[in-house]
């Protein structure tokens, strides 16, 4: 029975994976290169709770009505959802940027309510201070700026001054001179009215002294909660109705205001937990942590396998094959949505960079598989050619690596038909990915091994030489 040679058959396979990237190559250089997603440019985020359930779908179906199709939405709790899209044309007052610790300091309550900070029609900053009691009862420095009409919370009204101690003590001697030396001259001064004597009021109680400042508590910029003191002419009320929140029209707020109008219409009450923009400078990181981790993993599988088959010959030549399979992979991965992106619009994002990571895994296991298989022969007969052992490993794996890749490939399939849009990157670069992966294992870092130990790549260059000396002679 004649034996599958897939050994020989390795120019052919070599001739075919370089066509396929140099077309993903010319594809990555024609523009646009890769449609970024929302994580890899500017962007808007909004945290939404609905008080009634719903549809995700409907969700996304509004937001596709309204003009961004590219809304990504996910849920994040009961009636919760987490929703991205492109920036959205908003001014900054439309924005509730929510600080990772600001949950960590809880704001002290005393029960005195909120004001806003700045008089009618303050503009610029308001400064908190410090308040001196005492005989210089009055503003001292400066502790901190906050924009005007930020709300703070009252912690202490500050009425009248505290007198030192000694002037106390003495006032009060006097007061009991004078108090003796009247009782003596008239037997009916403690018969006078007591309440005028006390300074109280006619009810009984006594007078409010004048309100000199407020002790308020600010939330920062960066999370920190600021407290310092502030004349009253520096405050307004706050409108109780609008809440915690001032409250804005449609048109202060945007395209916000149009979109969470036209939700509401839809959909019911909501809340609005969070509207906040990604910066230009967010995405570049994210592009940056992207390439860094391909680069990461791939070093680490590169020391893992120099490792495990450090007992070969030759080890590092196992190392660059995986390696060599694996960019294989991700080029025609990336040539691939670069191809979508222009006919179908499809865009990457973070679970393009998941599938990635993913694929590299899976390309990795099925090579490092026949590799393994490969050191057994090599065990088993060795002084047989490598050739011969690592054609014997590829029959022998064969039918594992088809039987594994197509199953994948159905549960791809069916999760593509019946997944929503949200995983659909993710699953695109599977389905590509498994199917360059089977690939590449077989046609590519095997036969690398192969075409290393028998010096191929020096003898074809040897015949280019050949070939030039030839016609110029």
């Amino acid at each position: 029975m004649r034996t599958l040679d897939l050994v020989s058959t390795r120019r052919r396979f070599f001739v075919l994976s370089g066509a396929l990237v140099a077309i993903a190559l010319v594809l990555l250089a024609i523009p646009p290169t890769l449609r970024p997603g929302i994580e890899f440019t500017s962007g808007t985020t909004t945290l939404l709770r609905f008080e009634r359930s719903v549809d995700q779908a409907a969700l996304r179906a509004a937001y596709a009505d309204l003009g961004h199709p590219e809304a990504r939405i996910q849920s994040t709790g009961l009636n919760e959802y987490l929703i991205r899209t492109s920036k959205l044309d908003v001014p900054d007052t439309a924005l509730i940027e929510v600080a990772p610790d600001a949950s960590a300091v809880e704001p002290e309550d005393s029960g005195l309510g909120s004001v806003l900070l700045g008089g009618e029609g303050a503009e610029g900053e308001i400064a908190l201070r410090v308040f001196r009691s005492g005989d210089a009862c009055d503003f001292g420095d400066e502790i901190a700026s906050v924009p005007a009409a930020t709300e703070a919370r009252i912690l202490e009204e500050v009425r009248g001054c505290e007198q030192p101690a000694e002037d106390a003590e003495s006032e009060s001697d006097d007061a009991a001179s004078e108090g003796g030396d009247t009782a003596g001259a008239d037997g009916d001064a403690e018969g006078g009215d007591g309440d005028d004597a006390d300074g109280a009021t006619e009810d009984g109680e006594e007078p409010e002294a004048e309100l000199l400042a407020y002790r308020v508590q600010v939330d920062g910029d960066d999370g920190a909660v600021l407290t310092g003191f502030v004349a009253p002419a520096d405050t307004r009320p706050l409108d109780a109705a609008a809440g915690s929140e001032p409250q804005l029209s449609a048109e202060e707020l945007g395209e916000r205001g149009v979109i969470e109008d036209e939700l509401g219409k839809r959909f019911g009450s909501f809340e609005v937990l969070e509207f906040a923009s990604v910066s230009a400078v967010v995405s570049k990181q994210a592009v940056r942590n992207a390439a860094v981790a391909v680069v990461i993993a791939s070093l680490f599988i590169m020391g893992y396998i120099v490792f495990a088959f450090s007992s070969m010959p030759h080890p590092f030549r196992y190392a660059m094959a995986a390696i060599i399979a694996l960019l294989h992979d991700v080029a025609i991965v990336v040539g691939a949505f670069s191809l979508f992106g222009k006919i179908f619009g499809i865009e990457i994002n973070l679970m393009f960079v998941t599938g990635l990571l993913t694929i590299i895994g899976f390309s990795v296991h099925d090579t490092i598989v026949i590799f393994d298989r490969v050191r057994e022969n090599v065990q088993r007969a060795p002084t047989a050619p490598l050739a011969e052992n690592v054609n014997a490993a590829l029959v022998q794996t064969l039918g594992r690596s088809l039987n594994t890749s197509i199953t994948l490939l159905f549960t791809i399939l069916a999760l593509y038909w019946l997944g929503g849009s949200t995983i659909e990157a993710f699953l695109l670069v599977l389905l590509v990915g498994v199917i360059a992966g089977a690939y590449s294992s077989i046609a590519i870092a095997a036969q690398v091994l192969v075409a290393w130990e028998e010096r191929d790549l020096p003898r074809l260059l040897a015949r280019f030489r050949r070939g030039d000396a030839a016609s110029t002679s």
